[in-house]
């Protein structure tokens, strides 16, 4: 009888004390899904191992090069990428009051129509960046590169 009190006094004290949580609304970020990344070139040529001085000058020279172009998709995409975020919350917080996921259909077709042409740009870009890399890297960083690439998406 005893012990019975402290762990029903426990236990009652967890069931007021701890938040029901439901299911959350999803997180839609735009720039993600378009796979608009940066890369620090600093931490790649550490994690890669680069030692010589000219390959960590042209290292940078061709990451900075890629964010700049990721820079630019950024800003003539962000419209469109900031209403497509605006348009997704309004439609989640709208389905989630009346219950309805009918309401984010009219939300998927514009993804699927803004999405893909940004991500295409994208993955032109990455090529380019990956081509000027595999003739500059060794053969075992560039598949780092690639494996890390891969990864931060």
């Amino acid at each position: 009888m005893k012990f019975d009190l402290p762990i029903i006094i426990v236990t009652l004290f967890t069931l007021c004390f701890t938040e029901v949580r439901g299911q959350q609304p999803p997180n839609f970020d735009a720039v993600k899904s378009a796979g608009i990344v940066r890369y620090k070139s600093e931490k790649m040529i550490k994690k890669l191992k680069i030692t010589d001085d000219s390959i960590k000058i042209d290292f940078t020279k061709q990451i900075n090069a890629f964010n700049l172009e990721m820079d630019n998709l950024l800003l003539l995409h962000s419209d469109a990428l900031e209403d497509l975020e605006d348009e997704f919350d309004r439609n989640v917080e709208i389905a989630v009051q009346t219950r309805n996921r009918n309401q984010m259909n009219g939300v998927k077709s514009k993804i699927q129509e803004v999405i893909p042409p940004i991500r295409l740009e994208v993955q032109t870009c990455k090529e380019v960046l990956n081509n000027k890399l595999a003739q500059l890297l060794t053969e075992e960083q560039n598949k780092k590169w690639l494996r890390y690439q891969k990864n931060k998406k």
